[in-house]
């Protein structure tokens, strides 16, 4: 089985080159000679979570050969993610968030919604509602989707990285770290696990989290990249291909 994660298009209608970043990062994807068997785009698919942003966005991505999922950023909403990708029944499997598991290959695919839901009060910052969030209704629901098969080898998916990175000014970037470190008793406990994939943070960084491996995939869009990286690194179409062989 062969996976490829893309994360982070920020499509804004006022910012036409990261349309073009997308595309180019599709139609590499759609030129690799070994196929995904799906793609999965790990959030903040716009930047401003406008339904006509959402509608560009989902206009390339139909574009895919391959099978594609979706899930949510900090950038998206809910409500305008869930409408403009209304034909993707497997958004229906919890429709309050955008979690939910696939069980149609080899390898369980777990996504997990990591949106920071504000309190609309005058104490939400910026800051606080770009990090993420794991509340005890989707803490609950993870668990019963990792409970729900044991026996198949499971990777999961999430916005937010859960692991401390230096190389960023706020090295945390959960708006409760607790949460991370009950999320890692949870994972740690379930050994058919494999490893962790995420954005968010606009770099590539490696980490672990219960001792799974925690891979963290910079953005497509070329003018949010960040950290020390060469030309290559900062233009060219960024997605991550890994096959099933190498996380079993």
């Amino acid at each position: 089985m062969r996976i490829v994660q893309i994360t982070d298009s920020h499509i804004a209608y006022d910012i036409p080159q990261r349309l073009t970043d997308l595309k180019a990062c599709i139609d590499a994807v759609n030129l690799l000679a070994d196929a995904p068997d799906i793609v999965i785009h790990t959030g903040d698919i716009t930047h401003n979570g406008l339904a006509e942003e959402f509608t560009v966005a989902k206009e390339a991505l139909d574009t895919l050969t391959a099978p594609y999922v979706v899930l949510a950023g900090n950038k998206d909403d809910r409500e305008q993610l869930q409408q403009a990708f209304s034909d993707h029944r497997y958004l229906q499997q919890h429709p309050k968030f955008i979690q939910y598991q696939l069980e149609q290959f080899p390898v369980r695919l777990i996504i997990l919604d990591t949106v920071y839901d504000p309190s609309k009060t005058d104490t939400d910052t910026l800051d606080a509602i770009s990090k993420g969030e794991l509340c005890e209704e989707r803490f609950q629901l993870l668990r019963k989707m990792l409970e729900h098969d044991t026996s198949k080898p499971a990777v999961l998916f999430m916005h937010h990285s859960p692991i401390v990175i230096e190389e960023i000014p706020d090295p945390r970037q959960f708006h409760d770290w607790s949460q991370v470190d009950r999320l890692a008793t949870l994972l740690s406990r379930h050994h058919n696990l494999r490893s962790v994939h995420c954005g968010h943070v606009h770099r590539n960084i490696q980490g672990q989290i219960a001792q799974l491996p925690v891979s963290v995939l910079s953005c497509m869009a070329t003018d949010l990249r960040k950290g020390d990286i060469d030309q290559h690194e900062r233009t060219r179409p960024m997605y991550k291909a890994f096959d099933f062989a190498e996380i079993i």
